[in-house]
């Protein structure tokens, strides 16, 4: 059984990786996140990613729904977006919902794990900046897999169109990580309902690109610059 680990939240932004030891969340290891783990099945068969989407400026992908945005309601804060149906209906001791449904949504096997084992020294720091692009609020967590152990966040909640960074580390060695990504969770009792799309995204388009997609007038936002 591996021992989870609970790890420190940061809030704020990194504006790069200062070493070897600091690693963020960058588009391309974002875009290799199909590693999709459920803990509820939906009870209409509706528990499935139904979009990696990339934001402008990126030619390279058409999302299903449009580009930098989800359907015709919910925009695309960051740059690689995801959508999918979470539903409560098992958990307790008598077959029924118990509050609470999360998917993982994860890059194990992928390329972008051989590139990042191949890192010198060990993971001090793994942070990855996460936007809540939903009209709800939902709760998140970062994760980091090794043979031995799981380094996770806390379940943090993140309200209608914000954005967090979150931090996890303490001495992940590089060369043993098997699977990193974040979780998103249903919390019933904070949505009100037992089933819900989400919509998020990950990794923050450059304050130029935003600026020239949005307008002028989210200049006044605040925006986190992202180098």
């Amino acid at each position: 059984m591996k021992k989870f680990i609970l790890l420190c939240i940061v809030v704020g932004l990194f504006t790069g990786q200062a070493s070897a030891s600091l690693y963020e969340m960058d588009i391309a290891t974002a875009r290799q996140l199909r590693d999709v783990s459920w803990s509820d099945t939906s009870l209409y068969g509706a528990n499935i990613l139904k979009y990696v989407g990339f934001r402008p400026g990126d030619s390279t992908v058409t999302p299903d729904y449009g580009i930098g945005v989800y359907g015709a309601t919910h925009p695309m804060y960051y740059n690689v977006g995801f959508v999918g149906d979470l539903t409560d209906n098992t958990g307790s001791s008598l077959g029924g919902p118990d509050g609470f449904a999360s998917v993982l949504i994860g890059a194990a096997g992928t390329p972008a794990l051989a590139t990042i084992n191949s890192l010198s020294g060990t993971l001090t720091t793994f942070t990855m900046p996460i936007s809540n692009d939903n009209d709800d609020f939902w709760e998140y967590k970062l994760y980091v897999q090794t043979a031995t152990n799981t380094y996770e966040t806390a379940w943090i909640p993140l309200s209608s169109g914000s954005q967090l960074t979150l931090s996890v580390g303490a001495g992940v060695p590089f060369s043993s990580i098997t699977d990193i990504g974040f979780g998103i969770q249903l919390n019933v009792a904070s949505q009100g309902a037992t089933s819900d799309d989400f919509h998020t995204s990950v990794v923050p388009v450059p304050a130029a690109v935003l600026l020239g997609v949005l307008g002028l007038g989210v200049a006044g936002l605040k925006l986190r610059k992202h180098a």
